[in-house]
């Protein structure tokens, strides 16, 4: 099973299971979204398409990001929480690394004496805390609205050398792949503005965004095999992403109230 296959198979499972568990709160939930203002943890899983900028577009193409947010509203509209994303893309653009172990055509020679073909994949993740402002301007009630919010946390990426499974391929073997494959990370800062909508009926709730990321990253190996020596270059790793996601709410239930004759 493909990479992007199995991570979506695992994320359509989990959005079933919040989907489930939030259609039988909201059943029972008793509180009135279109009157009050509420406090309410969301937990929003989501898709992104980012545009790489600075040396990360020397790097990749754009590429995608499934992952989820957890944000917590206050009465008062202010958002905290945190995010999780793996990055992925086959848009890899420089593939130099492996010049000094293939072929003119690009193939890398098996232990078998077999010709076989490198396809380069885009690995990554991205963890951002992020604190911010809604403003109830437009939205069907107080608790929907244009949001902004700023985030501090760290990205990291690298390259994937997937070939036949079988294949054994001595030149990148899982001893010598770290010396090809580019791991790089750093400290990221992200600012993102979106809408949030949680509909009067507790049922129609999603978030659509527009974030940068501005990661100062670094390569982490300490030696690169087709450098013949480490690489302490500072980089600037930025990417722009729209992003789509289904907002879960956990609102707060109303005490029960009980009346004395």
């Amino acid at each position: 099973m493909h990479y992007e296959t199995y991570i979506f198979a695992r994320m359509r499972k989990i959005i079933l299971i919040l989907l489930t568990a939030h259609i039988s709160l909201s059943v029972n939930a008793q509180v009135n979204v279109k009157d009050s203002l509420l406090r309410a943890p969301m937990i929003i899983p989501n898709i992104g398409v980012h545009l790489p900028t600075g040396d990360l577009s020397k790097r990749f193409g754009p590429f995608y990001s499934v992952g989820a947010s957890y944000l917590h509203k206050t009465k008062k509209n202010w958002l905290f929480g945190a995010d999780a994303h793996f990055l992925f893309s086959s848009d890899v653009k420089d593939t130099s690394m492996l010049k000094i172990v293939t072929t003119t055509d690009g193939f890398i020679i098996g232990s078998d004496g077999t010709l076989y073909d490198v396809r380069y994949q885009m690995r990554g993740m991205q963890g951002i805390a992020r604190f911010g402002k809604l403003f109830p301007v437009i939205g069907p009630n107080k608790n929907s609205g244009i949001y902004a919010t700023m985030g501090v946390g760290f990205m990291q990426h690298k390259i994937r050398f997937d070939y036949e499974r079988n294949a054994d391929l001595p030149p990148i073997s899982k001893d010598y792949m770290k010396g090809y494959d580019r791991l790089t990370n750093g400290i990221a800062i992200s600012p993102s503005f979106g809408y949030v909508h949680l509909s009067n009926s507790r049922l129609l709730n999603f978030f659509i965004s527009v974030d940068y990321t501005a990661a100062f990253t670094k390569n982490r190996r300490s030696w690169n095999f087709d450098l013949k020596a480490a690489d302490p270059t500072q980089r600037f790793d930025g990417h722009a992403t729209f992003r789509l996601g289904w907002i879960i709410p956990f609102y707060e239930k109303k005490p029960d109230e009980f009346y004395f004759y």
